[in-house]
């Protein structure tokens, strides 16, 4: 018989599922921000800062490769991709710094080494293929950087957006209409940069197969 007030206090009780409803609501208003809430600027400047180290990490480590399979091979020029820029320009030309800066001896891990070396990069993200090009100092009277990354580009309609001496850069916007993929037309834009030193005596001439002197990331196992 006590629980019969607690029985009559059911009445308050229906108006949980209301309060319930709220809380549902309330809750499901709270969570809504959360889940489409972009990264607080710190959080931002965080993850920035990683993935600039990442990139800058890779970049130093292709470096040494180039050079080693560069000098091995009496290359002058070298074409390859990476993937952690993940077609952002910014980060590919920090990538490209990486690779051409100085090697320290005093430091356990040789970084960079191939500044001595005219390259041209690529890195594949979702919505384009980024492109950086490489000429030293000592190659300009030979190479024009501009001109090497403009017929490259040209070849898949893509756009410069920067230009120098030394460091050009520019992309191709991935476009599904007319079957533009930036994985797709990497290994292409790549061989375009090859022949196009070919024809200039830069490149060494490879009858027996074009697609040889293409290194990509599978030519990097320890990647």
């Amino acid at each position: 018989k006590e629980a019969a007030p607690k029985k009559e206090a059911a009445p308050k009780k229906e108006a949980a599922p209301k309060k319930e409803a709220k809380d549902k609501k309330g809750k499901d208003q709270k969570d809504e921000p959360k889940e489409a809430a972009a990264p607080s600027a710190e959080d931002l400047e965080k993850m920035k800062k990683d993935k600039l180290k990442k990139v800058i990490k890779e970049g130093g480590k292709r470096g040494v490769e180039i050079e080693g399979a560069a000098d091995m091979g009496g290359l002058q020029f070298f074409c390859t991709s990476v993937d952690l820029p993940e077609g952002d320009l910014d980060l590919l030309v920090e990538s490209m710094k990486a690779m051409n800066a100085k090697s320290d001896p005093t430091e356990e891990e040789r970084k960079g080494g191939s500044g001595h070396i005219g390259k041209m990069i690529f890195s594949a993200g979702a919505e384009r293929l980024a492109v950086v090009a490489y000429v030293p100092e000592a190659k300009q009277a030979e190479l024009s950087c501009e001109e090497w990354l403009g017929a490259v580009l040209g070849s898949q309609g893509g756009e410069t957006v920067s230009k120098a001496k030394d460091v050009c850069s520019g992309f191709v916007k991935a476009d599904a209409d007319k079957n533009v993929f930036p994985l797709k037309i990497r290994e292409p834009m790549i061989l375009e940069a090859n022949n196009f030193l070919r024809k200039r005596g830069l490149f060494p001439e490879d009858d027996s197969d074009d697609d040889e002197m293409v290194f990509g990331d599978d030519d990097f196992p320890s990647m």
